[in-house]
């Protein structure tokens, strides 16, 4: 008898597949929740932890229980959970032949790379190295992911794979050298940025080119791109970064013909909240008597001013039902965001803000309470929830272009006294 083979529980290695993939959904979507903190997602990524260890030590059931849950329903979760299994129990093959036909799918290619990325570097060190030099467009997109998650810096493989002949490697390519800081890619991207054909490759070379120090062509490209028919996760990023690499009247601009279209105005007021002026905040109460823009008006209300709903008491009493809004049901993320954002009162708000009249100058820039530019590293020290890290970073990010864009999606390390973040 092998005292030291494990014990093989069918019923309960299913239940971990099933677990796995529900906490990696909720995990990689609280990543960017406007109420997830760093002890939530720690507690997910430990349950994540644990159902894939022990999906991993059951082996080759491990894997078929995952494979079967993947059959029923191709979800994030499930692609996650399958393939990260497929990467431990299939060292030597091939990507083209390490998984099943249904989970190689370019639709599912983030949960690819996440799961990946969750692997530890022994396991994918020989897979990186083939993965970002091959012929293969996939396992080079999944290469350049893991590389933006371990903020990883793939050198003289990154500036070529800028033009690749594959437009979501080239995209993600270009997403890369702005987290990592790469300056000198930036006249590249600029030029990119204005030259490219497609719009999405447009959108990130111009969105990289911004945050790594481009203020000619790029922002301008970058504030032209969001229509009625921009994906919301591509909207949202360009609304966010939009007032910190635009000059203040131009921003403004921007901002009023968000708000000219009702496709569009969701955008505009997530660009007023990381515009952070004073002087918009009378403006953002009054978007709060609209229902589709009442909770997203709150949220960039305490962006500004770093007034808490929940905590100080400023949300309604009763919460209406949820409007139908065609915008956020359209993105997964941006459903998330706002079924996650409480309801703010905007008459609590306004008694708030008059009470504190000397806390919000003219011609100052404000997150989170503060004055932007006294905001330092690193994130979690001034920002307790996910998107307001989101914010945080790119604050940071945009005044050190040749610095990595901080990580808020990063693994989370506990320390004696509260948690970090893994570089």
């Amino acid at each position: 008898m092998n005292c030291n083979a494990p014990l093989i529980n069918r019923r309960i290695l299913r239940l971990h597949a099933e677990n796995a993939a529900f906490v990696a959904s909720q995990l990689r979507l609280g990543q960017d929740g406007p109420n997830f903190r760093l002890i939530e997602l720690f507690d997910l990524e430990c349950r994540l932890g644990g159902h894939l260890d022990a999906l991993v030590i059951g082996r080759d059931v491990g894997l078929e229980l995952a494979l079967e849950n993947l059959a029923i329903a191709a979800e994030f979760g499930e692609v996650f959970t399958a393939f990260h299994l497929c990467l431990h129990a299939r060292p030597d093959i091939k990507l083209a032949k390490l998984a099943p036909p249904d989970v190689l799918l370019w639709d599912q290619v983030a949960a690819l790379g996440f799961a990946a990325a969750w692997c530890t570097p022994e396991t994918l060190a020989e897979r990186m190295r083939d993965w970002i030099g091959g012929n293969d467009p996939m396992a080079t997109w999944i290469a350049l992911d893991v590389c933006g998650s371990r903020r990883v810096d793939p050198k003289g493989h990154l500036q070529p794979l800028l033009s690749h002949r594959d437009p979501k490697v080239a995209a993600r390519a270009m997403r890369l050298a702005a987290e990592l800081g790469r300056a000198d890619l930036a006249p590249e991207l600029a030029r990119l940025a204005e030259s490219a054909g497609d719009e999405t490759l447009r959108f990130w070379a111009s969105w990289s080119a911004a945050l790594l120090g481009d203020r000619r062509a790029a922002p301008g490209v970058l504030s032209k791109l969001v229509t009625p028919q921009t994906p919301p996760a591509i909207a949202r990023m360009t609304a966010e970064l939009l007032p910190l690499v635009l000059d203040d009247r131009s921003a403004r601009a921007a901002i009023a013909r968000l708000m000219s279209q009702r496709e569009t105005e969701r955008w505009g007021i997530v660009a007023t909240g990381a515009l952070g002026s004073a002087d918009t905040l009378d403006w953002l109460l009054r978007q709060m008597a609209e229902p589709t823009r009442s909770r997203v008006a709150g949220a960039a209300f305490c962006l500004m001013t770093g007034a808490k709903l929940s905590a100080e008491s400023l949300e309604l009493d009763t919460f209406p039902d949820d409007p139908d809004d065609p915008v956020v049901a359209a993105c997964p993320q941006e459903s998330f965001i706002e079924a996650k954002l409480y309801w703010p009162d905007p008459e609590k708000l306004a008694r708030w803000l008059a009470a504190n009249p000397a806390r919000f100058a003219p011609q100052t820039r404000f997150l989170l309470g503060v004055a932007a530019w006294t905001i330092q590293p690193p994130i979690e020290a001034t920002a307790i929830y996910q998107l307001d890290q989101r914010a945080v970073a790119l604050e940071l990010a945009t005044r050190s272009p040749d610095a990595p864009l901080p990580n808020w999606r990063g693994r989370i390390i506990p320390l004696p006294r509260g948690f970090t973040r893994e570089w």
